[in-house]
């Protein structure tokens, strides 16, 4: 049989391509205890990850590490984002590390108490900016997962509530990695689109760590700056995270939440027919009472022999229309006599009734009268106007 022989070089770099091409060791989370650490002074820190039973070599390169805002220390329980390799020279796999976190959920209160603080310190939280959930929405907005639990508990109950409510989906990850930012995404995208009347962001139940994209800095401010009001459902009753805190108004569930927002046909029926049959009965006993008011009022001896009362009162009008006739026709005819006086003086006035006795009306080509020798010229063109009809003569002489 024939021999292969390899060199140790060729077998490290041909399991280095296998590790490397396989998909689960590409990008995986270890759960371990951090040991044998070391911090080089090039930046890098190595150490190893172990358990009960085994141990892993790990490297975090100086990058990586620069993102740490916590000391490793022997001992130390953590979770640890890592590429399985091998190094070349000494055959030894190894884990590149990109990420830790510590475990344990006091760290992860820890976290939640300093941003509740925080944030409620800059007023976030503060009343005053709570937006009024809209009585009754004709369009609803959620942010959730399409594959959850939550958007089935909610669209059950928008079809019980008011099946003629519009509800619009903006489907996120509601936890992992793509959490923070689909969800800041779906806020954004609802506030631009204005469909919404109304939000209700939130998830189902779970652990804190499910939970954690809603006690996420960047979450909380993108809900404080939505101009549409939004509902945080997130968990279960006893489930607190931060968007509750910033949003418009919590609900203990997605269910309740919707319930909250969505009104009742039903409910808002039972409102209108009662509404109703109280209007009904209000109008009727004013009419009643009106009725009562006046018969009252008629049947007070004022109102008795009212017949004569008007009658009396028509004749009354008739007088008065016949003195008014009279009257009138007086006025006119002293108005019309006033007239003719006045028309006679007027007559005359008029020069015309002047140049009837055989006088003239002299005017030069200006058409200004001539009333003195001194208004004339030789020479001159003038008109003269006489009682039926003008001349013109041209001045020869002037005499005085």
């Amino acid at each position: 049989m024939k021999r292969k022989i390899v060199s140790v070089s060729e077998v490290n770099n041909y399991v280095s391509r296998l590790i490397e091409e396989d998909y689960m060791l590409g990008d995986l989370w270890l759960s371990g205890e951090v040991s044998n650490c070391k911090y080089h002074h090039s930046g890098h820190i190595y150490f190893t990850i172990k358990d009960e039973r085994a141990s892993i070599s790990a490297v975090m390169f100086a990058r990586d590490a620069s993102r740490l805002d916590f000391k490793l220390i022997e001992g130390m329980k953590i979770y640890a984002r890592v590429r399985i390799t091998i190094y070349e020279k000494t055959g030894a796999y190894q884990a590149y590390v990109h990420d830790i976190e510590k475990q344990g959920k006091g760290l992860l209160y820890e976290r939640f108490e300093e941003l509740k603080a925080r944030l409620a310190k800059e007023g976030l939280f503060e009343a005053q900016y709570k937006k009024d959930l809209p009585l009754f929405p004709e369009r609803v907005g959620i942010i959730t997962s399409i594959t959850g639990a939550a958007i089935k508990d909610i669209i059950q109950v928008a079809k019980r509530r008011n099946p003629s409510v519009s509800i619009y989906i903006y489907s996120a990850h509601v936890q992992g990695e793509l959490a923070v930012r689909e969800i800041i995404q779906a806020i954004e995208q609802a506030n631009q689109d204005k469909l919404a009347e109304v939000i209700i962001l939130g998830r189902g139940g779970g652990s804190i760590e499910d939970l954690w994209a809603f006690n996420e800095e960047l979450v909380a401010r993108a809900i404080f700056a939505s101009k549409i009001p939004i509902v945080s459902a997130v968990g279960h009753e006893i489930d607190f995270t931060i968007s509750d805190f910033v949003s418009d108004k919590r609900a203990a569930t997605p269910s309740v939440a919707a319930e909250i927002v969505i009104p009742s046909k039903h409910e808002l029926q039972e409102v209108i027919k009662r509404r109703s049959n109280a209007l009904s009965y209000m109008v009727l006993q004013n009419i009643k009472h009106s009725k009562e008011k006046l018969g009252y009022l008629t049947s007070h001896p004022a109102f008795k022999g009212k017949d004569k009362f008007y009658k009396n009162k028509m004749q009354e009008v008739d007088l008065l229309t016949q003195a008014l006739n009279t009257q009138y026709k007086r006025i006119l005819i002293k108005a019309y006599n006033d007239y003719g006086l006045a028309l006679g003086q007027l007559e005359k006035l008029s020069p015309f009734t002047t140049l009837k006795r055989g006088y003239s009306l002299v005017t030069n080509q200006d058409n200004q009268i001539i009333r003195s020798i001194c208004d004339i010229r030789p020479e001159e063109v003038i008109d003269i106007t006489v009682t039926d009809g003008s001349f013109k003569a041209k001045v020869y002489q002037e005499e005085s």
